[in-house]
């Protein structure tokens, strides 16, 4: 067994070798040091080592620049004492992610770099070309996984002030998608590119998803392992049932027993967010942001500490099946009948309050951007990828200082949708700002209307 002062040389000898890496140290000795001083180390010591780094005035930039150095230092010795018994729970939010990742990781062994070599010996044979494409098509669905992560775990971080490794993952994410995209554009072209262009492009998409998938299972799951409950859990398996799954059928619907929902009253989780919440305070110094902006988790009475909170919540709200609201402009609907309007228009909307945090969005069913219960009383800035991020805070400085009203955007989505999208200041009836409401609409059936039509049925 381990003993306190084992411990803290063990973590002092992984800051030491983190820092000799950061400080331009050479790879193969830094290996050398960690193999003739470790038999195995836990993610959690490399986790707590990386805080520590940031929290001595590390700049975050390098850990996300080195990232990769990090996983080849300790690949291979990594154990994880606290590993989550979830991997055996089928249809667990993280057993599924895990079985994805399998998948996605036989399709690249098994199937999509063998075939390469294959292709590259014998470039006459169409079979290899077809093959290849139809891989690279299935590597593409990896967005779907991206996209479930981004809107159900990431809130879920930031929610226990874990802010920095999500944008950090959500940019690699983005990359990994271009990558593969390219690498798609490149093997369907005609005449097909040099041999050794195709190869450089599709090896480098297959390398930065194995690392992401390292990232997600040794590091990210273990870390939210620390802190997340398992009602946490059920409302992020709730947050997926209208998302969609790479490479695997819709999983089963997991919810936790009585026993684990007892367990979890014992989980203090409250030192470690204060450590993580420190963290986010020495990120903020480091990107001159300010703490509110990397630590924008505010706990809403209806929306407190997970799952258990808003079951809560749920059990003591009345029956509005006879309930009323009145409008200024006349009428009465009930809040049922409300809801249902909402979900029925053929544009999303999001309400993001005064604050910049999520409050309300309509649930549309086979929404085009995901949302998900988790990203109620979440900072709008932190639900965009981190090349949105500009364009989102200015929009946003200019409806707080006025100095816009409607902000527009239209673009072409995976050639399948034309997204129109308006951002709109809400002001009561002073003038005073209430907050923004976004409207997503997809209008690629409209501007294909051609003529009129008058009546049902007209051709």
């Amino acid at each position: 067994m381990t003993t306190n002062d084992e411990s803290l040389q063990r973590q002092k000898k992984i800051v030491e070798i983190l820092n000799m890496l950061h400080q331009g140290g050479d790879f193969d000795e830094a290996k050398k040091i960690f193999n003739d001083t470790f038999d195995s180390v836990d993610v959690s010591e490399i986790t707590s080592a990386e805080r520590q780094l940031i929290a001595n005035g590390l700049n975050p930039q390098e850990i996300k620049n080195l990232c990769n150095v990090h996983a080849a230092v300790f690949k291979g010795s990594i154990s994880n004492d606290s590993a989550t018994p979830a991997l055996q729970k089928p249809g667990h939010p993280v057993a599924t992610m895990k079985l994805e990742n399998l998948i996605i990781s036989s399709l690249i062994d098994d199937e999509l770099l063998p075939v390469l070599k294959k292709w590259q010996q014998d470039g006459k044979n169409e079979s290899y070309l077809t093959r290849m494409r139809k891989a690279l098509a299935d590597l593409a669905t990896i967005d779907k996984h991206y996209t479930r992560k981004e809107n159900t775990l990431f809130p879920l971080m930031d929610k226990y002030g874990i802010t920095a490794p999500p944008q950090v993952m959500w940019g690699v994410d983005d990359k990994i998608r271009g990558l593969i995209k390219h690498a798609n554009q490149l093997v369907k072209q005609d005449p097909l590119p040099d041999k050794y262009e195709i190869e450089t492009a599709i090896e480098a998409a297959c390398k930065e998803v194995t690392e992401m998938i390292f990232k997600e299972e040794a590091i990210m799951i273990p870390m939210l392992d620390e802190v997340a409950t398992s009602l946490d859990w059920q409302m992020v398996r709730e947050d997926e049932e209208n998302m969609e799954y790479t490479l695997i059928p819709k999983p089963i619907m997991w919810k936790p027993t009585t026993a684990e929902i007892e367990a979890d009253k014992n989980k203090d989780s409250s030192e470690i967010a204060k450590e993580l919440n420190k963290m986010a305070q020495n990120l903020a110094a480091n990107q001159n942001l300010t703490a509110e902006e990397t630590v924008p988790y505010k706990k809403d009475p209806a929306l407190a500490a997970g799952a258990q909170d808003l079951a809560q919540a749920q059990l003591i709200l009345p029956d509005l099946s006879q309930a009323a609201v009145s409008f200024t402009s006349g009428g009465k609907l009930s809040p049922i009948e409300i809801e249902a309007i909402l979900r029925a228009l053929p544009l999303e909307l999001t309400f993001v309050d005064k604050n910049d945090n999520v409050k309300w969005f309509t649930g549309n069913p086979n929404p085009i951007f995901p949302r998900t219960k988790s990203v109620l009383g979440r900072s709008v800035f932190n639900c965009h990828p981190p090349k949105a991020l500009p364009q989102v805070k200015k929009i946003f400085a200019d409806f707080h200082a006025g100095k816009e009203t409607v902000v527009t955007r239209w673009f072409n989505l995976h050639d399948e949708k034309f997204i129109y999208i308006q951002y709109m200041a809400i002001k009561d009836s002073q003038g005073n700002y209430l907050g923004c409401l976004e409207s997503v609409q997809d209008i690629k059936p409209l501007r294909e209307l051609d003529g009129e039509m008058r009546r049902p049925n007209q051709k």
